[in-house]
């Protein structure tokens, strides 16, 4: 999986190495269309409410006064997250050194909140999927049989979809533990495909990811990375796309073999639990599962990050 910053960065997993690549709107196995409005029913108000513009991606607040994005996203202090038709402006910043999330002091305090996730149970909830970016384009084919979907055009509309959290797995250094998820056609051989079943593509960055514990909605994890470029042969070219079976297509420059069985692609978001505790040093100790309407206190001490730093586009970083 392949995110581009200034430069490639490399993630080394316990089962297998991966590039990652930054990620954009929520795509769909069934559906040609994009979730593009609040979801009801049993996801109603299960995070799409706390999902605010961030420059070219999407924040989430988790406190009165502060919001959490993806820090390879970048964004400073004067400019502003946008939500509900309110802008809220960032007077500081806050960098975890050990994950990919920043958190963002603001001037105006936000009349709800995310509360964040605490515990360790993670794997096997299903979780609701939030990002912003592109349609889905051509079908992407080896011979004639349907691997999946190159990204399309980019329209920075907010989508969201759902996937089923399969594992939890270790970054490396400035990453940290992260949420493991497969975009799958199917729930045989050991598959995790749920209804409305979503993967993430250029924009999706610093999207916000949201699990249901006892009938309420958490905070669970910040959209971090997808698996592409690929190549239908050996001397292609790269796309960028959206895969429920690598099998066939050439992954980062290497063959991957045709099975009987699909070979999904995986995906990536920061971990919050294991971060609880430098969160809760920024926005007070008690903010971070704090009901809606909760006082939060200032910050004790934490390095600002001053200065304008420009908001970079997530489908390439150069």
């Amino acid at each position: 999986m392949h995110l581009r910053r200034s430069t490639l960065v490399v993630l080394g997993l316990i089962v297998s190495t991966f590039v990652a690549r930054s990620s954009s709107a929520i795509l769909l196995y069934d559906k040609t269309y994009r979730n593009k409005s609040a979801p009801t029913g049993s996801s109603a108000n299960s995070g799409w409410q706390w999902t605010g513009n961030w420059g070219g991606i999407l924040g989430v607040p988790i406190a009165k006064n502060y919001f959490v994005a993806a820090s390879h996203i970048g964004g400073g202090v004067g400019q502003n997250l946008t939500l509900n038709g309110k802008n809220y402006k960032v007077t500081a910043v806050y960098n975890d050194p050990n994950s990919d999330l920043n958190i963002y002091k603001t001037s105006t305090s936000f009349s709800s909140w995310a509360p964040i996730f605490t515990g360790s149970s993670e794997v096997g909830k299903t979780a609701m999927l939030y990002g912003r970016g592109t349609q889905k384009g051509a079908e992407v084919k080896v011979g004639s049989t349907r691997k999946g979907w190159k990204w399309g055009a980019s329209d920075g509309l907010k989508s969201w979809g759902r996937n089923k959290v399969r594992t939890t797995l270790q970054g490396g250094s400035g990453i940290g533990s992260v949420l493991g998820f497969t975009f799958d056609r199917t729930s045989s051989n050991g598959g995790d495909k749920v209804d409305q079943e979503g993967i993430f593509s250029a924009g999706d960055s610093s999207g916000g990811v949201f699990i249901n514990s006892n009938n309420k909605w958490y905070l669970a994890g910040m959209i971090y990375s997808v698996e592409t470029p690929y190549k239908t042969s050996s001397s292609g070219s790269t796309f960028d796309a959206a895969i429920f079976d690598k099998g066939g297509l050439y992954y980062n420059n290497s063959f991957v073999s045709d099975t009987s069985n699909d070979i999904p692609a995986y995906m990536y978001a920061t971990r919050v639990s294991t971060n609880q505790n430098w969160i809760k040093s920024v926005i007070g100790s008690t903010a971070a599962s704090a009901s809606v309407g909760s006082v939060v206190p200032e910050p004790a001490s934490t390095a600002i990050i001053a200065g304008g730093l420009a908001m970079l586009g997530l489908r390439r970083r150069k």
